[in-house]
């Protein structure tokens, strides 16, 4: 089975966005830090925008890839699935079981690592549907809301990219989008009334419709410009510029509507998805000899179980800033304290993520991979008459 080759500037923006996510998940437990520091750590939220970005171009390489060498839909089809869902979920799986036993430990601390959640929230996030349930959102697995984003958005792909061949058919879908995204913010978080805002990290932030439009922007990067990305073409410095200025536009929009001033967090996402975009075509000007040094993709590479992990190693980093003569240093280096700890904190993930790698994450994905070759898919033909099994996928 031959895989989708791997774009490098893809594997440096996975590092990029998962330094992003530690950062602003990290940066509240700082005893103190400047103004700038905040601003910017705050802005590293949006690397989950920035995954969602690099998932759709990765889907649409992929069952591109699929669809060349594989006969029938059906195979593309059941490669999509059965590879995606060994690729996320034993790791979930294993979240689940590891983040409970973490929050019944610290509840002996009489602390808490878990917000309040019961049987059936835990079953919605078996399922993947729990960003569609405010109280199973992000109660089971700390940041977990994305990964049922990510899960549900993988239900619907196929189907988006063999409509999105065409840059008509991506039009169309991206009309839908934005109607389907509209409509769920009316009816939903303003219960149709007047108009309202998206909270920050409140439950219709979070939720698919509010999120589904990174993704649409990802298909669009890949659908204008992946001879660019596949190193197939050059991107030419002028267009370089003009990347660099809406990107620029597109940050400054997502302080104002983000993080730095909180006018509308509902778009938000897609400003980032934007910026994401621009970045993107941007990291293919560095050389691919460059762009494939390991300590650019390391953190790319195990972006899923570092995402996993981090809120552990963040846990850890808590208690030792907690420490009084680490809290005394901490007021007067708040700076020198926030990078040794994000340091500290990105290694611990990295560890943790390798260990269930190569315990958890690779051989579940050999065992797709070999059940994919193994077993051979049935169609119908005539009336009935079951034809040859697929070839070798």
């Amino acid at each position: 089975m031959t895989p989708a080759p791997r774009i490098a500037a893809l594997d440096v923006g996975r590092t990029l966005a998962v330094i992003g996510v530690i950062a602003v998940h990290l940066a509240p437990w700082m005893v103190t830090s400047p103004v700038w520091l905040d601003t910017l750590a705050n802005l590293g939220q949006y690397g989950v925008q920035c995954f969602f970005v690099i998932s759709a171009i990765t889907i649409f390489a992929s069952i591109e890839h699929d669809a060349q060498r594989l006969s029938r839909t059906r195979e593309v089809l059941r490669n999509f699935y059965v590879k995606r869902f060994a690729r996320i979920a034993p790791l979930y799986y294993l979240a689940i079981i590891g983040y409970a036993v973490v929050d019944y430990v610290a509840r002996r601390a009489h602390g808490h690592m878990l917000s309040p959640h019961d049987f059936s929230d835990v079953i919605l996030n078996l399922i993947f549907v729990h960003a569609w349930v405010p109280s199973a959102t992000d109660s089971v697995v700390p940041g977990g809301w994305s990964i049922s984003v990510e899960m549900l958005f993988y239900m619907i792909a196929p189907a988006l990219v063999f409509f999105c061949r065409t840059r008509r058919g991506l039009s169309v879908v991206s009309i839908l989008t934005a109607l389907f995204s509209l409509s769920f913010w009316y009816f939903g978080a303003c219960g149709g009334g007047p108009a309202c805002r998206v909270v920050n990290n409140d439950f219709f932030y979070f939720w698919p419709p509010t999120q589904l439009p990174c993704f649409i922007v990802g298909f669009w990067t890949w659908h204008l410009a992946k001879d660019y990305l596949t190193g197939e073409r050059v991107l030419p410095l002028r267009a370089c510029r003009w990347l660099v200025l809406g990107g620029l536009v597109m940050v400054a929009a997502l302080f104002l509507a983000g993080t730095g001033r909180g006018m509308a967090h509902g778009v938000a996402p897609t400003f980032a998805a934007l910026a994401t975009a621009a970045l993107m075509l941007l990291l293919t000007r560095i050389s691919s000899r460059t762009l494939q040094k390991p300590a650019l993709v390391i953190l790319g590479r195990n972006s899923f179980g570092i995402y996993i992990w981090h809120f552990v190693a963040i846990l850890g980093v808590r208690a030792v800033v907690k420490i009084d003569a680490v809290d005394d240093f901490a007021e007067y280096h708040g700076v020198l304290v926030f990078a040794v700890s994000m340091a500290v904190a990105t290694v611990v993930a990295y560890a943790g993520a390798r260990l269930t790698a190569r315990r958890v994450e690779e051989p579940c994905s050999r065992w797709a991979r070999a059940w994919l070759v193994r077993v051979p898919l049935r169609v119908t033909a005539g009336r009935g008459a079951a034809a040859d099994g697929a070839e070798g996928v």
